[in-house]
């Protein structure tokens, strides 16, 4: 870890303020290739300098990431003990978390540490990378709904060369200034064509149909995602593809609505007339299948979608 100075520090940090950390972290990194490391090197020099330049210490950022850990485990808690999600109205969690600035900054912060501190989370990222890099030809205009933490828009402004039509959309207006803020930052190079909506996704009107649609995280906290998956169908293009992220037995300050497995998500993006064209399975624990599911513990998942019949 000596030639990774930048990903090195994040993790004494980490471990100096969670010792608790540290055991499950090095088992995860002990099985890591040197390409993973330099990967993580690259973001986490990236990310410190754009915390440099909006003045944010990087252990404001390590807080940030502890604080999400710990709310998730509290979360965690309450779902084994009711089987309930422990917010089940949207309103609250726009009150309390997305209209809520220090709330989501925070939160944003935290989440964007963990796309290599997770390994779903990275096997996640990853996935998105590579249907980008596969599509990037295909790829003229893009749409980014609840871009969060800015990473997905940025890895797709990298990544499409032929794209000159970006859209991004985010119910949070402190989610929409970090998304900008880190647009400015790791690209002010490139002159770059994307408009921002503060707006609610099911309130928009779009009149253009994209290329590449991504939608990371965002189907568990609204009340009806098939809402959302349907809008999602309309706006692709004949020949689009997709990328879409959630996750099954997953309670968070914000999380809504509980999909209790896998199968339950594909049936509700066929339903929405999506096809899957790939998909990865993240169980968050190293265990048998059959264990996840009889514990309920957390899966991850994320699918590569196009266009297909709708069934409903």
């Amino acid at each position: 870890m000596n030639n990774y100075s930048h990903f090195s520090k994040l993790l004494s940090l980490i471990y100096q303020k969670a010792p608790f950390q540290k055991k499950k972290l090095e088992s995860y990194l002990g099985s890591q290739t040197n390409s993973f490391f330099n990967e993580a090197e690259e973001f986490t020099q990236q990310y410190t300098n754009y915390l440099d330049s909006q003045n944010i210490p990087v252990e404001y950022a390590v807080n940030a990431y502890l604080k999400m850990c710990n709310d998730m485990m509290r979360c965690q808690v309450s779902f084994m003990r009711s089987g309930k999600y422990p917010v089940e109205i949207s309103k609250e969690t726009f009150d309390n978390v997305y209209n809520n600035p220090q709330e989501m900054k925070s939160y944003m912060i935290g989440l964007a540490i963990s796309q290599f501190l997770w390994e779903s989370h990275y096997e996640m990222f990853s996935c998105l990378k590579s249907a980008l890099k596969n599509y990037s030809k295909d790829t003229t205009s893009y749409l980014e709904i609840g871009p969060g933490h800015g990473l997905f828009l940025s890895q797709a402004v990298s990544t499409l060369q032929d794209c000159n039509k970006y859209i991004a959309v985010d119910i949070s207006p402190t989610s929409i200034e970090i998304t900008k803020s880190i647009m400015q930052e790791l690209h002010a190079n490139n002159k770059l064509n994307i408009t921002y909506y503060n707006e609610d996704m099911l309130s928009l009107s779009l009149e253009h149909k994209y290329d590449f649609i991504t939608m990371g995280e965002v189907i568990e906290h609204v009340s009806f995602p098939d809402k959302l998956l349907n809008q999602f169908h309309n706006l692709l293009a004949e020949n689009g593809k997709g990328f879409i992220s959630t996750c099954v037995n997953c309670p968070a300050i914000d999380h809504i609505y509980h999909f209790h497995s896998v199968d339950e998500i594909r049936k509700m993006f066929r339903n929405c007339g999506l096809k899957i064209l790939d998909e990865r399975v993240c169980p968050v624990e190293s265990l048998p299948m059959e264990e996840i599911v009889k514990r309920k513990i957390t899966i991850n998942y994320c699918a590569l979608v196009s266009r297909g019949e709708n069934y409903e």
